[in-house]
């Protein structure tokens, strides 16, 4: 029975449908939506923040630096070096 079917029947061309020029207009493009801006402002505004922060800590770091060349151990041995010559200038 599917034999005589197929017989009666005309067979379709496959490239029929593809080659018609009646294709369905497809929307335009939206444009995108961005907050490149916002972006942009926040960097700009936490950039200014870790410049803050970074002078800061040079800053510290610089008087970290004075303050320990104040605290050397040359005068400390020139003051323990006297302690012994005082107290051995004492006990003899």
């Amino acid at each position: 029975m599917a034999k005589n079917k197929l017989i009666g029947q005309k067979s379709r061309n496959v490239f029929h449908i593809a080659s018609q020029k009646s294709f369905k207009v497809k929307n335009k493009a939206k444009p995108v939506a961005t907050n490149h801006k916002k972006i942009n402002i926040i960097n700009i505004v936490n950039d200014e923040k870790v410049n803050r922060v970074n002078k800061a800590f040079v800053d510290i770091q610089k008087k970290l630096a004075n303050f320990s060349k104040g605290l050397s151990l040359e005068p400390l041995q020139k003051q323990l070096i006297c302690q012994q010559c005082h107290e051995i200038l004492l006990s003899s």
